[in-house]
């Protein structure tokens, strides 16, 4: 009968017809067949045994949900940001840069060491790493001058650093403070200089800072030119007149 075959296909509206479903429909359909030929042939009208056996077969919800396939959740994959970039003078700003931090650690550590000697608590090593140190930031301050003077107007796109690079840095310090700290205490007997090296090594995570602050307020930023206007295209006042 056509109104089984109909009851039986609407109860898995939405399923996919896979080989399992078609032998489950199939199945279903014959017994209600089944059925109905029975219930008509005890004397009932086929609109009766239709009734009487759909009711006899009951809630078909169950059974559909067994062939129900879980489809997988999507997933999202967040996009990383892009990094944030600036146009700048590269070779001005690396300058302007090395003086504040390198310079910045350099007079630190001379206005600490000179207070430590006057208050006659300076170690004997002290001043031979504030030698080491001086030499090596004025070695780097020297050559990024005259990297300036080879190209002054230079312009690079420059990758503003996140925190990511900042904690680097600082861990990059750390390291070197806990190894001035050890090499201290196991070969000097004379007094405690691991702190000049503590302030040297600052330069490093100050230069990182240092620079993300002048790209931030905008300094040695290279100001986009707009493209001039051809010579032959007259201009609005002109074209109206």
């Amino acid at each position: 009968m056509e109104a089984i075959k109909y009851y039986v296909k609407g109860a898995f509206v939405g399923i996919a017809e896979t080989p399992e479903v078609l032998e489950q429909q199939e199945e279903l359909i014959a017994d209600l067949t089944a059925k109905v030929e029975d219930l008509v042939a005890e004397g009932k009208t086929e609109d009766e045994a239709l009734g009487v056996a759909i009711a006899s077969m009951g809630d078909l919800s169950g059974l559909v949900r067994e062939f129900v396939v879980d489809e997988p959740t999507p997933q999202v994959v967040v996009a990383a940001p892009e990094p944030k970039t600036a146009e700048v003078y590269v070779r001005k700003l690396r300058l302007h840069v090395d003086i504040v931090a390198v310079g910045g650690a350099l007079a630190a550590l001379f206005v600490l060491s000179v207070l430590a000697a006057l208050a006659g608590a300076a170690a004997s090593g002290a001043a031979m790493w504030d030698l080491v140190f001086g030499v090596a930031a004025v070695a780097v301050v020297a050559n990024s001058l005259v990297r300036f003077h080879e190209q002054p107007d230079a312009v690079e796109t420059v990758t503003v650093s996140d925190g990511t690079a900042l904690r680097k840095a600082l861990m990059i310090w750390a390291g070197v403070c806990a190894f001035a700290f050890v090499f201290n205490l196991a070969f000097e007997n004379n007094g405690f200089w691991a702190w000049t090296a503590w302030i040297a090594a600052a330069a490093w995570p100050a230069r990182v800072w240092v620079e993300r602050w002048f790209i931030e307020r905008g300094s040695f930023a290279h100001p986009r030119q707009e493209a001039p206007v051809p010579a032959d295209v007259p201009s609005t006042a002109s074209a109206c007149s």
